[in-house]
């Protein structure tokens, strides 16, 4: 009886501190963002002419047992000289005894409004698994004592204004949702709508400065934002900081280790405390690859 009554309060108390990170931000939140731009834009893809592979490890609220774990992946290339380009991202996330596994596919096309200006559309299109692992929970409560599994396919959109040193995007990679199979579907997906700019300021040869401002939208939830500065030295290293409205302080930093390999990591801290009143921070790592399938072709510094 004692062993069952801690773990219900385990429970509740995940519920409570959990749900509310659900009910405000389904989507998966990233610290590195502003260099993995398909995560929140379908038409970013558009921006660059050479194919990129990106893989991202989150480790959010360290040392809160049951905190959010994410890994995703994504790729993106452009098919030839059509200005269209091609991507597919996966996604898994764990939260408690709850899980999401994501496959999307997008496509987005780019069209030339003058000699430095270009406009995007993006439209993505996949489908989630959502898992309750009740059993784990050992407890005798027929409402948690089986594991529930929901399929939901998603669709959104994105659109890109854009030159070589700036862009502003217009976004909602989940716009509308559809219940796949069981009717008992207990998950409730909410649009998700993202405006995103960013500018990139030459100082001299060896000094970028890029500011970047990214605000999100979720129905129920409220307007929250990002601002943050990131500094590239020499086209070697980026710096950055982000103050998030979550009362989140981020720091990052970027190594060009290659002229195709990039490394990334950020470092997430409250501003106050959580329910334990411990500081819970987050770990990110993210390394992108990009390709140039011809010898002829250079790949571009990405600063975007």
């Amino acid at each position: 009886m004692r062993n069952f009554l801690v773990r219900s309060g385990y429970l509740l108390g995940m519920l409570l501190c959990f749900g509310l990170y659900a009910e405000a931000q389904q989507q998966p939140i990233y610290s590195q963002y502003m260099f993995n731009g398909m995560v929140i834009n379908p038409a970013y893809p558009s921006m660059d002419e050479s194919s990129s592979l990106t893989a991202v490890g989150r480790n959010q609220w360290v040392g809160v047992e049951g905190a959010p774990k994410t890994l995703s992946a994504s790729f993106y290339t452009p098919i030839k000289a059509s200005n269209t380009s091609f991507g597919v991202s996966l996604m898994n996330e764990k939260i408690t005894v709850n899980s999401q596994t994501q496959v999307n596919f997008n496509i987005s096309q780019r069209v030339k409004l003058n000699e430095k200006m270009y406009i995007a559309l993006g439209l993505k299109g996949g489908m989630s698994q959502y898992r309750e692992d009740n059993a784990s929970l050992g407890t005798y409560d027929p409402v948690f004592a089986e594991n529930q599994s929901y399929w939901k396919s998603d669709v959104g959109f994105g659109l890109m204004l854009f030159t070589d040193n700036f862009f502003i995007g217009l976004s909602s990679p989940t716009f509308q949702s559809f219940d796949l199979g069981s009717k008992l579907n207990k998950v409730e997906s909410k649009p998700h709508y993202y405006l995103q700019t960013a500018y990139l300021f030459t100082i001299n040869d060896a000094i970028k400065v890029k500011p970047n401002l990214l605000i999100r939208a979720v129905k129920g939830s409220g307007i929250q934002y990002d601002i943050n500065a990131n500094v590239l030295l020499k086209n070697l290293v980026w710096l950055g900081a982000s103050w998030r409205s979550e009362q989140t302080l981020t720091g990052l930093v970027q190594l060009q280790a290659t002229k195709n390999l990039q490394i990334g990591y950020s470092y997430d801290t409250p501003m106050q405390s959580n329910l334990k009143g411990a500081q819970t921070v987050s770990h990110e790592i993210m390394v992108n690859y990009r390709f140039a399938w011809s010898k002829w072709k250079v790949v571009a510094p990405r600063y975007f």
